[in-house]
């Protein structure tokens, strides 16, 4: 509590400040003559919740309020005494220093003002001769069993009684209290008594510091009863600063009176400040013995501390004991969002001992210690910080190359480049390690700003290293290069940084590089994205697959290399693996918090290209969405151009050229198509020329593919020949086409066959139409593939009309292709539709349940056990949007799956 106005009717008596017992009595109560007065104060902020605290001592025979010197105990007290105090009648006794003597005598004082006229008989004349009773706790206690009313006894400053005789009659009091007796204990620390058992017994309600500390709302009452006026956000840092303690409150209260600047004097308060730090020094330190004051003084500077690590830094043993010490005193906070028992400085104690003049040998020595010890213990973070707080710059570089890995794996990144931030330039600059550290954080947050430079520097300084410094450095340096030339688009420098990178357990053991594991994965995942985009998909599967379950604890990386494998699966056409694969990617992401960061875009990306391969033009719409949102989505430029192409795509569907055109032009503003890989350089042309083809301009058209020449892939090959077809210059399209072999997947057979269909039927053979459809229907209806038959060459439907006339293997899939090439799609919970297909052992238990076969007995036809089949079986459930055996075989029926 903050303070209590003087209540006219708080009066009390006592045995005087001069007693020679040094302990005064004063009875806090209605009825009593006047005498020395319950404390007081002006300027007080109405706080019921913690009177609610209070009234705790109806329901246990003790209520402690320890906290250190201002925290305001004696005046919440005699604040809650005054306004009733749960009913009880007070009486006050305070303990000064040396008073042991004549404790009891005091106490029986005290209480015989207020417990009634035959208790106050006894009472009385135990305040006169109390020190020569044999038992004077057991006398209280007799006296008070003939109190005529309930009895609070408030004990204030009882840390000032040191008697261990005066604290086991204490004990005795709260262990067996007499019916009409409760205590209100104030003290600085708790006292020596078993808490732990009084607690779990219920005899104990405790009261502490921040139960005590002033919120916000609390604390701009209390600033404008001083008429100083802040904002909200002042006032909140001031109470952050002072963690809610009332008198540093009200001193920088009154610090802020005589100041013209209020809010700059807020920003630039700290426990430093003069009446702040001379209130520190005499009330709270002042009280500490030499010992602890060199401990504090020693620990402060760190902003977490935990036993080990205080006798690291003091070079005592006793850590664990005087810091439980100092956090009952309220100087150290514990942590809780540790493992452990650690603890962080008091921030106005940590600020007024850190002001203090420390020799630089003895603080470098100092923290020195604390890098050491936090490196031994796996925190490199904390040791980096303290490196730097330390000036130990040569110490600091080494730890960054050790460790930088880990540093930037593990979500820290940005605590790394504020780290470093903080390294003078010219020091960063000599020594590659940071230069190296600070331009792998930023790329790792995405931003790319100096990086180049950074690397620069850090090549140029090489040479001054030890030789194993040297080529950890290297390695790095090559690293954080390739990853800005992954960023920029640069992929052939990409591919020659990395394909030198070592990747072999035995020379990165070498270079003592923590989590050296990490290197083959990082060398994995870029190097399988650039076999992606130069359309190379067995070693982009290979590569980026070995990324993806290298089974080392990196998340961003692995989820980056997952997200391209489900690109890869888009690429083949394969939709169901691309769809399962994507999903895993994006649930991996929010489980692990990553699902707006950069590494999951390409999952976002490739379940927008299932979406387009299906006709799911909303579904496209969410997804492209969702990738436009995802924070850093602008660092990849790779990623962003795919995301143009769809979005192009996607108007061009929906029958909007003029819109799509304006969004590959826009893009190109955007991005420097020069430096893009040629195969992502063609796409973006076929793109435009076929737009251009489809809006009535054909000479611009033409002169793209004029320009553009013999590409490179296949795929792009066969898009060239639909391009010279839709431009009707058939002979240049049967050119390009009769010099392609397509490739050996879905998406390769379904475009080759639909070329072949549109070839055959400008040259008037039908029936190589109808057979070259028929091809093209069985390779993409295992995989529901339906955008590569929306063409803008030929209008399939009458062929696909005559292609169910004659007979087909996807009938199913055929009639849905009618229908949505015809403007009216199947509901996708229509019963002629299967949105994800079976796979062979699926569709095999399906042909069991439509038996008379037990689970038992399939899987004894199929050698399996009944587990594996009943997973069979919610999976054809899942997919047929079913939920009993019946209705999945009348489904298999209509789909023609038996």
């Amino acid at each position: 509590m903050d303070a209590t106005r003087r209540d006219p009717t708080v009066t009390g008596v006592g045995v005087g400040p001069d007693h020679p017992s040094g302990v005064r009595s004063v009875l806090a109560g209605r009825h009593g003559p006047a005498g020395p007065a319950v404390p007081m104060a002006n300027h007080v902020v109405p706080r019921p919740r913690v009177f609610d605290l209070l009234d705790g001592c109806a329901r246990c025979p003790v209520t402690l309020v320890a906290a250190p010197a201002g925290w305001g105990k004696t005046l919440l007290a005699a604040s809650w005494t005054a306004a009733g105090g749960g009913g009880w009648s007070p009486a006050w006794v305070r303990s000064a220093p040396g008073g042991d003597a004549g404790f009891w005598p005091a106490v029986a004082g005290a209480l015989a003002a207020v417990s009634g006229p035959e208790a106050a008989t006894h009472l009385r004349r135990l305040a006169v001769d109390g020190d020569a009773v044999d038992d004077p706790p057991g006398a209280i206690a007799a006296a008070l069993a003939r109190a005529g009313r309930p009895v609070l006894l408030v004990l204030d400053d009882l840390h000032e009684v040191t008697s261990p005789a005066v604290h086991a009659g204490l004990i005795r009091l709260v262990e067996r209290p007499p019916p009409q007796l409760s205590l209100l204990v104030l003290t600085r620390r708790d006292p020596p008594w078993p808490i732990a058992r009084l607690r779990l017994a219920g005899l104990l309600t405790e009261v502490h510091a921040p139960d005590l500390a002033f919120r916000v709302d609390e604390a701009a009452e209390l600033l404008a009863l001083l008429r100083v006026d802040l904002d909200d956000s002042r006032i909140a840092r001031l109470v952050e600063r002072t963690e809610g303690w009332p008198a540093a409150l009200r001193l920088v209260a009154l610090h802020l009176q005589g100041q013209p600047d209020a809010g700059a004097a807020v920003a630039a308060f700290s426990g430093a400040d003069h009446s702040v730090a001379r209130y520190l020094d005499t009330e709270v330190l002042g009280s500490l013995p030499p010992g602890p004051i060199r401990f504090l003084e020693r620990i402060s500077g760190l902003d977490h501390v935990c036993a080990d690590l205080a006798d690291a830094l003091t070079g005592r043993r006793d850590g664990a004991a005087l810091l439980a010490e100092l956090a009952a005193a309220h100087l150290v906070v514990p942590v809780t969002d540790r493992p452990g028992r650690w603890y962080r400085p008091h921030r106005l104690v940590a600020d007024l001992l850190r002001a203090r003049p420390v020799p630089r040998r003895a603080r470098r020595d100092l923290w020195r210690r604390a890098t050491e010890w936090l490196q031994r213990n796996d925190m490199p973070v904390e040791a980096l910080w303290s490196a730097v707080h330390g000036e130990l710059w040569s110490l600091a570089a080494v730890l960054v190359g050790r460790q930088l890995l880990t540093l930037t794996s593990d979500g820290r990144a940005q605590e790394l480049e504020r780290a470093l931030e903080q390294v003078p330039r010219t020091t960063l600059v000599a020594h590659p390690e940071l230069v190296c550290g600070l331009a792998a954080a930023r790329l790792v947050r995405g931003d790319g700003t100096e990086v180049a430079e950074l690397v620069a520097y850090g090549r140029t300084r090489l040479r001054f290293l030890s030789a194993q410094r040297a080529a950890r450095a290297q390695v790095l340096l090559d690293l954080v290069a390739g990853a800005l030339a992954r960023m920029t688009g640069n992929w052939d420098e990409v591919v020659a940084l990395y394909r030198s990178a070592p990747t072999d357990p035995v020379t990165l053991a070498g270079l003592g590089l923590a989590r050296a594991e990490l290197v083959p994965a990082l060398v994995k995942n870029f190097l399988g994205v650039a076999a992606l985009l130069s359309a190379d998909l067995v070693t982009a599967e290979r590569d980026l697959g070995a990324a993806a379950s290298a089974g080392v604890p990196r998340p961003g990386s692995q989820l980056n290399a997952a997200a391209h494998l489900s690109l890869v699966h888009c690429a083949r056409g394969e939709l169901g693996p691309a769809q399962r694969a994507a999903m895993d990617v994006v649930r991996w992401a929010e489980d692990a918090g990553l699902a707006r960061t950069g590494q999951v875009v390409a999952a976002h990306l490739a379940m927008a290209h299932v979406a387009l391969d299906r006709m799911h033009p909303e579904e496209l719409d969410t997804w492209l969405g969702r990738a436009a949102a995802a924070e850093a989505v602008g660092t990849e430029v790779h990623l962003r151009v795919e995301a143009v192409l769809l979005l192009t795509a996607r108007r061009a569907a929906a029958g909007d050229r003029e819109q799509a055109l304006t969004a590959l032009r826009v893009g190109a503003t955007e991005l420097d198509l020069a430096t893009l890989p040629r195969t992502l350089q063609e796409r973006w042309s076929l793109a435009e020329a076929g737009l251009l083809a489809g809006s009535g301009v054909p000479q611009q058209a033409r002169a793209i593919l004029d320009r553009l020449g013999r590409p490179a892939t296949a795929a792009a090959r066969l898009a060239t020949a639909r391009l010279w077809l839709q431009l009707g210059d058939l002979p240049s399209a049967l050119a390009v086409r009769a010099g392609v072999e397509p490739e050996r997947h879905p998406r390769g057979t379904v475009d080759a066959a639909l070329l072949d269909t549109a070839l055959a039927t400008a040259s008037e053979d039908e029936e190589t139409a109808l057979d070259r459809l028929e091809d093209a229907l069985a390779a993409a209806a295992p995989w529901y593939l339906r955008g590569p038959f929306r063409s803008e060459v030929l209008d399939l439907r009458p062929l696909l009309e005559r292609r169910l006339e004659q007979g087909t293997v996807a009938p199913v899939f055929t009639v849905d292709l009618l229908a949505r090439l015809s403007g009216t799609p199947v509901p996708l919970t229509g019963p002629s539709v299967l949105t994800e297909p079976l796979t062979g052992r699926e569709r095999t238990v399906l042909r069991y349940l439509a038996s008379t076969l037990s689970n038992a007995e399939i899987a004894a036809e199929l050698v399996v056990s009944v587990n594996t089949v009943k997973t069979h079986q919610r999976a054809v459930y899942r997919k047929f949007g079913v939920t009993n055996r019946r209705d999945a075989v009348e489904r298999g029926r209509r789909l023609d799956l038996f």
